[in-house]
């Protein structure tokens, strides 16, 4: 009697459950909707409603003249080729000047700041830090601009201080929105620049050391320029913030005292209706915006160069 011949899958090696296998999922099965999309869908609509849609519209009325009655509107240039004259040139110059001298002092006392709570080994401070500077950082606004009117206005508590110093002194000037703005800019220098300072290693102060450098040896070539682009990211950081400040420079020095480009946008927004404004102030906001995109850009290359150093 004769033995059956054995089956392909035995003599193949191949295991006869591998019939019984599901067949691969399709590729476009990922593509179906599932309950983290279902629960993205509100940030999606927040942001196609309240980004998306204003930055489109943003864009189009700063390109588009309006036309007469039944007549279509026609792509122009005007109104950003309006930026370069009368009090618009102004606020653009004075928020250019005013946004670089405000990030400069911030960078070097901030910087400094950094500096001395690096050397500091201490959890409490550590958090004490991080906790007062992320709330500093992130405040501005109306109470920002009361409280430096409570402090150092013109009938202040403290502006006896500064007008020994500086008898001229005035809160209600560019003076004072230096001032104010370092409120916030300093501890947003000291969150930004605090890992970097962190993170020089100890090794490399031994190893300077070692050779018989000093201390100032070690920071000429080894602390500064690894740190520097760190520092340069937080300066535009700070610089982009400082340009966009609206609600606090209002409050302070009001709409006309001094042209700031927010504060321009206001009062173009607010006299539309009678002077045509509206394409203008799209541009400015375009023109910001702009501005704040290239400084986002610069910030995260300058990042990625520092991290090549400090977190290897």
């Amino acid at each position: 009697m004769t033995s059956a011949p054995p089956s392909p899958a035995r003599s193949t090696g191949e295991d006869p459950r591998a019939e019984a296998a599901p067949a691969p999922a399709r590729a476009g099965r990922g593509l179906r909707p599932t309950p983290a999309w279902a629960a993205l869908a509100p940030l999606a609509i927040v942001l196609l409603l309240f980004f998306a849609v204003p930055l489109v519209g943003m864009v189009v009325t700063s390109l588009v003249l309006p036309g007469g009655r039944g007549e279509a509107g026609t792509l122009s240039l005007d109104n950003f080729a309006a930026l370069g004259s009368g009090s618009r040139s102004m606020a653009l110059r004075n928020s250019l000047v005013l946004s670089a001298a405000a990030a400069t002092i911030a960078a070097v006392l901030g910087g400094i700041c950094a500096w001395a709570i690096s050397t500091v080994k201490s959890r409490v401070v550590d958090s004490l830090t991080a906790v007062v500077s992320s709330v500093l950082a992130n405040d501005g606004g109306v109470p920002l601009a009361f409280s430096f009117i409570v402090a150092v206005g013109n009938t202040g508590y403290f502006v006896a201080l500064l007008t020994a110093v500086d008898p001229s002194f005035t809160l209600y000037s560019v003076q004072g929105l230096v001032l104010m703005y370092q409120y916030f800019l300093i501890p947003t220098m000291i969150l930004l620049t605090l890992p970097s300072f962190t993170a020089l290693r100890q090794q490399w102060r031994e190893a300077n050391t070692s050779l018989g450098g000093t201390s100032l040896t070690f920071w000429r070539r080894v602390g500064i320029p690894v740190i520097t682009p760190a520092l340069l990211g937080a300066w535009l950081l700070m610089f982009g913030s400082a340009f966009g400040t609206h609600a606090s420079a209002a409050v302070l020095i009001g709409t006309g005292g001094f042209p700031l480009i927010p504060l321009e946008i206001a009062g173009q927004l607010a006299g539309s209706a009678a002077t045509g404004g509206e394409g203008v102030a799209m541009a400015l906001g375009v023109t910001t915006g702009v501005i704040a995109v290239l400084v986002l850009l610069a910030f995260n290359a300058l990042m990625r160069r520092s991290a090549k150093w400090l977190n290897t």
